[in-house]
């Protein structure tokens, strides 16, 4: 079965390309239509310092009720790597990126809709702790289509 991205799934963007220092909560985006969430975080040269990321899922795009999650991560840290290592659990605390002296890393957050808390169907990515200008970016990758069209509806 041939799997058309643009009607089965959706892109979307948490954060364009910026530098991490700062930056606090990315776009959310709406699950009620679809199954499965991955966000695919990108660190480009680093400056040291920690980021931390966390998941959160809320009622609305605004936060409503906003309660952390937990989930599971892909991290693939070696230098320009396209391996990603073993899926791994991760609390609603978060991790902190490999973000020391390692230059073009990337990680892979993975959140299932059946796993949100009731009503909750709104989700989004935090980025804390960044005191550099270690440059990054977040593209929400949205599969498990619940609706038959032939685009996609925004989900922002």
């Amino acid at each position: 079965m041939k799997f058309q991205f643009g009607e089965q799934g959706h892109v979307a963007f948490g954060k364009y390309p910026i530098s991490m220092n700062g930056l606090t909560t990315l776009d959310a985006v709406d699950m009620s239509k679809y199954g499965h969430l991955q966000a695919i975080i990108a660190l480009g040269a680093s400056n040291g310092g920690a980021v931390t990321f966390t998941a959160y899922a809320a009622t609305d795009n605004a936060a409503t009720s906003a309660d952390a999650i937990p989930f599971h991560v892909y991290k693939a840290e070696t230098t320009g790597s396209d391996v990603f290592g073993a899926r791994t659990a991760v609390t609603t605390s978060g991790f902190a990126a490999k973000n020391d002296s390692v230059s073009n890393i990337a990680y892979i957050i993975d959140i299932d809709a059946s796993d949100l808390p009731d009503g909750h169907n709104w989700v989004n990515v935090t980025a804390s702790g960044a005191t550099t200008t270690t440059p990054g970016c977040v593209m929400y990758l949205l599969t498990g289509a619940r609706y038959d069209k032939t685009e996609s509806a925004s989900v922002l």
